[in-house]
């Protein structure tokens, strides 16, 4: 019976004790200052259909610049960010130290619209 009392308040402990709050929020451009080159997606979650070129694209950049890729960051357009200039969705962006290299936005032909001017620039 002890044992069963002592089982049924460790686990409980155990548990809670390895839990730990996760906060997600969108880094300020102060925050996002680096020395590389940095890929920011700008999204909308409700009109993601019109985004498919862009993860096309991305996907070739990902094969491309791996380790550049990594560093890319994904904004909802719920979280507006005016550091950029950004209100038009889909919007692709190189930045570096807070400069704009590349600012691509809205509706675009195909994937080598994205590709080309981004590749560009991170070879450089």
């Amino acid at each position: 019976m002890k044992r069963t009392i002592l089982i049924a308040f460790i686990i409980p402990v155990v548990i809670l004790s390895s839990c730990d709050t996760i906060h997600f929020s969108t880094p300020s451009a102060n925050e996002r200052i680096t020395q590389e080159k940095q890929l920011l997606f700008f999204s909308d979650d409700e009109n993601i259909d019109r985004e498919a070129v862009y993860y096309d694209a991305l996907l070739d950049i990902k094969r491309e610049f791996p380790e550049d890729f990594k560093k890319m960051e994904i904004i909802s357009g719920k979280h507006h960010n005016k550091e950029y200039n950004v209100d038009t969705y889909p919007c692709l962006l190189v930045v570096e130290q807070q400069e704009v290299l590349v600012h691509i936005e809205g509706s675009v032909s195909s994937k080598d619209d994205i590709i080309e001017p981004i590749k560009t620039i991170l070879t450089q």
